[in-house]
């Protein structure tokens, strides 16, 4: 299928989600799943990213307010970054570009909210599922993670330089004025990067991870039923249901085609840095929360990237298993009857490209890049160095 025809398809399936008068009924439905508040979705309609972000004047407002918020602290960590001693532009650069990525998630993603309400509506009617309390919990730790690397910058040794450069030269001499301001910046920067692109992220694999279930489900199915109960109702069933599998893939590459590139951009920039700066200034003299506040980003960074890679990838694994799993199945058929059913669902399957979600047609992932990505970094972390 070429471009322009993806484009044509996926526009009459944006068409079809949401002409239907019953998903547009009860407009905040998807806030809940099993009648219990979904803390994700919530934040999504707060910070203006679904269709119904705007439905009243207080989500307006913050819609309003909160990209003004984005960019005016990211050209806040450019200016204090610049009072930096012995300031060298070109990491301050990299370091920068992190949250100017940042940013651009999340005009993309807002972009898109149209997208991604149909998205969740229809992932919802194909089955709807319960946040489990582990992933409550990974989306608090999330937000946590910015508030302990403010704890850290408020207790290091040079606290009153690192209040100085954040009040733009001007020296504070009160110890608790400088641990407020040190921690309030700290948790707006944290907020922006990396907890923003972290928070796609984990929405990124979440919504992967339930469409791979969905994807395994019918392949148990399949599995399951035995080749005379393989006839063409529970085929055309089973590849219905596909179908909607398929709507929805092509709604989440939507949403996600740009931010899935620069969060990937993002945390691999980090993880650069970070690598570069542990193997050049780590030492016995370098301060313990300075030590854990490295760890801590490169592990947000790392996790962050992996867990893309390695949950997004799970489509095309788990996508080729059903149609191995539905060929098998109708050959055992055709050995038990001798005949054909007449529709070849089978040779279908198999001559359709498998789904591979995409960051703007330069990341493709898939579980083998993995290992490669790795030696890219250390690759550009030994440029780094030489610089």
């Amino acid at each position: 299928m070429d471009r322009s025809n993806l484009e044509a398809f996926i526009g009459s399936q944006d068409q079809r989600l949401f002409s239907s008068t019953s998903n547009l009924q009860n407009s905040e439905w998807y806030l809940k799943y099993a009648k219990k508040p979904s803390p994700i979705l919530s934040l999504l309609c707060w910070t203006g990213l679904l269709e119904d972000s705007d439905k009243t004047s207080r989500k307006r407002i913050i819609a309003r307010i909160l990209p003004v918020l984005l960019i005016l602290f990211s050209v806040d960590t450019f200016a204090t970054s610049l009072l930096q001693p012995n300031t060298d532009l070109f990491r301050i650069l990299i370091y920068q570009c992190n949250y100017i990525m940042s940013v651009l998630i999340w005009f993309a993603m807002r972009r898109r909210r149209k997208q991604l309400t149909a998205f969740l509506r229809l992932l919802h009617e194909i089955h709807p599922q319960t946040m489990p309390w582990k992933l409550n919990l990974t989306l608090y730790g999330i937000f946590i993670s910015s508030v302990i690397v403010a704890a850290l910058n408020a207790v290091i040794s040079y606290r009153a330089e690192l209040a100085a450069q954040l009040a733009y030269g001007y020296t504070i001499n009160n110890i608790y004025a400088q641990i407020v301001l040190i921690f309030g910046k700290s948790v707006l920067y944290g907020t922006i990067y990396p907890t923003c692109p972290s928070v796609v992220t984990f929405l990124l694999c979440l919504f992967c991870q339930r469409i791979c279930d969905q994807v395994r489900n019918l392949t148990l199915m399949i599995e399951k039923c035995s080749p005379k109960q393989f006839t063409v109702s529970f085929q055309s069933d089973i590849l219905n249901q596909r179908r909607r599998i398929d709507d929805s893939l092509f709604l989440l590459q939507r949403v996600f085609y740009l931010p899935s590139f620069l969060i990937c951009a993002a945390s691999f920039c980090s993880c650069c840095t970070i690598v570069a700066w542990i193997l050049k200034g780590f030492d016995y003299s370098v301060e313990l929360a300075i030590m854990l506040t490295f760890f801590l980003y490169f592990f947000m960074c790392g996790v962050s990237l992996l867990a893309c890679l390695w949950t997004a990838g799970g489509l095309p694994v788990e996508l080729e298993a059903f149609n191995e799993e539905f060929h098998k199945k109708a050959q055992l058929r055709l050995l038990v009857n001798a005949k054909t059913d007449g529709i070849g669902f089978a040779k279908h399957l198999c001559e359709r490209p498998v789904f591979v979600l995409t960051g703007c047609d330069i990341i493709h992932f898939k579980r083998g890049i993995i290992l490669s990505l790795a030696a890219a970094v250390l690759t550009y972390t030994l440029l780094i160095l030489k610089l």
